[in-house]
């Protein structure tokens, strides 16, 4: 697959989630099966995964081969100070907006050979910017189902 097509799939992930989130009613945000996340949570997840995402978008393209950093989700989604279960989703959708737009750009200024840089993950290894695309492209994906099974309960 190359680029302008990766592209193409991540702008529309980036779409998709957006149109799901923003029908969300007030009394919606908090609902879902005890013990798992709310919509709102999902919504602040995805915001700072996103401002991760780009951040090392922009290190394998200025720096290739340069050791990138694991986060716990959960440590951010139990944060008192972050609030993922109180916080309006407002802010939180501007910035994924933001940091998905950004992203797309630099991205759009990359060539299909580009696919082939790689940064080492502190987890995971050595991965390459079109497995890091691929990844960023479906992370929003799988969470408007969960939005949508959180709701239709």
């Amino acid at each position: 697959m190359g680029m302008q097509e990766l592209l193409r799939e991540y702008e529309q992930a980036t779409a998709d989630f957006l149109a799901a989130a923003n029908k969300l009613t007030e009394s919606e945000l908090d609902q879902g099966p005890a013990g798992e996340w709310t919509p709102r949570m999902v919504v602040h997840h995805l915001a700072h995964a996103d401002a991760y995402c780009l951040t090392r978008i922009i290190q394998v393209l200025s720096e290739p081969g340069t050791t990138i950093r694991s986060f716990s989700e959960e440590a951010l989604a139990s944060s008192d100070l972050l609030k993922y279960r109180s916080a309006p989703i407002e802010p939180a959708l501007a910035l994924f907006a933001a940091t998905r737009n950004e992203t797309a750009r630099l991205l759009r200024g990359t060539t299909d050979t580009d696919l082939a840089r790689t940064c080492i993950h502190s987890e995971y290894d050595e991965i390459t910017l079109e497995a890091m695309i691929k990844h960023f492209t479906g992370h929003p994906v799988g969470h408007i189902q969960q939005i949508l099974d959180a709701v239709s309960r």
